[in-house]
């Protein structure tokens, strides 16, 4: 089976890159896979059926166009992977639900998989306190130990708390969306994800990504 898979960044696709083979096995050994970035989440657009504004690279608007994009390949042997950050929003259920329903705007469904992280990606690292620890010795063992697993409490933040030089506001001093905070996001997907142990993380949204595309491609 091959997999396309559309993530909202280089922090997603820099982990993805690393967990991929550790999931499913390695790559070509039968599975392929191949992983697109975009600059951010952005939102769904109004007009599903409309054509994607090229000035706008973010992952929700540009997802409608391109499901039917690869509905319309018909490939059997093909899986479209849609991931992305719970964020602040208040039901995870509902967003997938809102996600799912993009198909049906499609004129051939593409076999789709949609995972949702809680609250973002980080929670995937925090779900493994071994792996952190390996990446970086020197780690907050009191902030850590004060997360609850997959909460929505600012989780990149207590990321950062953890494990930065200086703690989150040295992390900040140049602006949330500075490329300082963007290149350290990178960083810790280089750093702690190859220490991950896939099979006993305690991030319920990991699992749920892991076993989910497990099951598609057993």
């Amino acid at each position: 089976m091959h997999l396309e898979i559309l993530v909202e960044g280089q922090s997603e696709l820099t982990a993805l890159s690393i967990l991929m083979s550790k999931i499913i096995g390695e790559y070509n050994n039968p599975h392929t896979w191949r992983i697109h970035k975009h600059r951010g989440m952005g939102k769904i657009p109004e007009n599903l059926t409309a054509q994607s504004n090229k000035n706008d690279p973010t992952l929700l608007h540009n997802l409608p166009a391109k499901l039917r994009a690869y509905g319309d390949e018909e490939d059997s042997d093909l899986l479209v992977v849609v991931l992305v950050d719970l964020d602040d929003r208040d039901d995870c259920v509902a967003f997938k639900n809102e996600l799912v329903a993009l198909l049906d705007h499609c004129d051939k469904k593409p076999r789709t998989l949609f995972r949702i992280a809680i609250e973002e990606l980080e929670a995937w690292y925090l779900g493994d306190s071994a792996a952190l620890k390996l990446a970086y010795s020197d780690i907050k063992q009191d902030i850590l130990d004060r997360y609850v697993q997959d909460s929505q409490i600012g989780t990149w933040e207590a990321l950062a708390d953890m494990v930065h030089s200086g703690g989150l506001d040295v992390l900040m001093s140049k602006g949330k969306r500075s490329p300082l905070v963007l290149q350290e996001k990178v960083n810790w997907a280089k750093n702690i994800c190859p220490h991950l142990d896939v099979e006993h993380n305690q991030s319920p949204s990991f699992c749920c990504f892991r076993d989910g595309l497990r099951q598609i491609i057993a």
